[in-house]
């Protein structure tokens, strides 16, 4: 399945320039409050504290000490319109809205927002169920992948790929994160891009479409 510009043919959905305009918007606010612009008013923290996805809440239902009611069930998904810096915003939003926008104009904008909003919480759930950690985990990188598996999947359904493929398909994802791991220091959820990608290869085509990819929209 070939990738649409974002810019030019197709317009892009204005609902994809809003979900990456929200996300670039929130980490700027946050690089201008780490460079003091605010005063003491540290909203990085601020946005952190209430929207990260914080180990220490799941699974839901499990603490009663959250900042506000339903944050264990919130942060299933605000966490990934929280961003770590410039690169990490920009790798995520550039891939989403590239993918985002082609899987709209194959299979519908509604489609394509449900395997955002599933990708999400598969991955927080993912990340929860493997991790043990005191740090805050965001980004919209399990969305990401969550894309990539779904549009992976798709392509290979078009073209009538082997199983074989798959395997190729895991291992290149395995060395990409081998390298990823040792540019960012360790500092990668790999626990969430698993789910995201789960979610996007195995579980969106089962949950939606049970007998197989219908025709594409072209």
């Amino acid at each position: 399945m070939r990738i649409v510009p974002v810019f030019g043919g197709p317009k892009t959905p204005t609902t994809l320039w809003w979900l990456t305009g929200v996300m670039l918007l929130l980490e700027g606010v946050a690089q201008l409050s780490d460079q003091g612009w605010f005063g003491v008013f540290d909203l990085r923290s601020l946005m952190i504290s209430h929207a990260a996805f914080w180990d220490f809440l799941f699974p839901p239902g499990t603490v009663d000490h959250a900042l506000y009611l339903g944050q264990p069930y919130a942060m299933l998904i605000t966490y990934a319109f929280l961003h770590a810096g410039t690169i990490h915003v920009l790798m995520n939003t550039v891939v989403l809205i590239a993918l985002g926008k082609t899987l709209a104009i194959y299979f519908g904008l509604r489609l394509t927002l449900l395997t955002m909003l599933i990708s999400a919480i598969v991955s927080a759930v993912m990340f929860g169920l493997l991790e043990k950690t005191p740090a805050p985990m965001v980004g919209a990188s399990g969305v990401v992948f969550g894309l990539i598996g779904f549009w992976l999947q798709a392509s290979r359904a078009e073209t009538g790929r082997s199983d074989r493929s798959l395997v190729s398909i895991i291992m290149s994802l395995i060395v990409i994160h081998l390298l990823l791991h040792v540019f960012m220091g360790g500092q990668i959820a790999w626990q969430a891009h698993l789910g995201g990608f789960v979610a996007g290869y195995f579980l969106m085509p089962l949950f939606i479409y049970g007998r197989g990819f219908p025709t594409h929209k072209r």
